[in-house]
């Protein structure tokens, strides 16, 4: 009994640690293409793909939502339609409420995808929610002392994820003294963070990123 119970448990859990990660990844894809593919909901019967064809095509609201991420890009890049762009940007940036909001999503989205900035480049450990833990965050630059009165250059400003979901988090600003730095890039520490814990990086394959030096 007992040789039978230890090769059902060698081979189940074999088996899923290959089916598990599988089947989320392509559950996680699904519940994406499903989300894009609403957004036809919007566009009138008679343009929806749908009308025309005789079956429904999954993965054409993706399609669709990479062609108008692109086609606005376009726009962006030419004088008339910076002109445009520029136009619908002042309408958000007019309404009280909606200001704050989009201000600070396009500056999180600049910082993040921007070549010359160093936001989310410095992987750290910080005693966080309380002294004795630690907690593997960001540091996304030093503290601004005319925003934050009495806070100099020795603090700096952190951003700490969550875990899976790495897109919710706090800020903290914390002394440069307390923070750790970690010589691992940022995507082994994202790897980290979203596995809680369980996927380490491969020294062999860890890189060291140097921080910009303060003036």
């Amino acid at each position: 009994m007992k040789k039978h119970r230890g090769f059902f448990k060698r081979y189940f859990l074999a088996g899923f640690a290959v089916f598990v990660p599988i089947a989320l990844t392509l559950y996680i894809i699904k519940v994406v293409v499903l989300k894009l593919d609403a957004i036809f909901r919007f566009v009138p019967p008679r343009f929806q793909p749908d009308t025309y064809l005789p079956f429904h095509v999954p993965g054409l609201g993706l399609i669709a939502t990479l062609i108008l991420i692109l086609f606005v890009g376009g726009l962006a890049k030419n004088i008339l339609g910076r002109r445009l762009v520029n136009w619908v940007q002042s309408i958000f940036k007019n309404i009280p409420l909606v200001r704050g909001i989009y201000n600070a999503i396009s500056q999180f989205i600049v910082a993040l995808f921007s070549d010359k900035s160093d936001v989310f480049r410095q992987a750290a450990l910080v005693e966080f929610p309380r002294k004795g833990i630690y907690s593997l965050g960001y540091i996304v630059g030093e503290s601004d002392s005319e925003f934050f009165p009495g806070l100099d250059k020795r603090y700096v400003k952190m951003f700490i994820p969550t875990t899976p979901n790495i897109t919710t988090g706090f800020f903290v600003i914390i002394h440069k003294d307390q923070v750790v730095p970690l010589s691992v890039n940022p995507q082994e520490a994202f790897k980290i963070i979203i596995s809680a814990g369980v996927v380490t990086p491969e020294k062999n394959k860890t890189t060291v990123y140097a921080p910009p030096e303060s003036p």
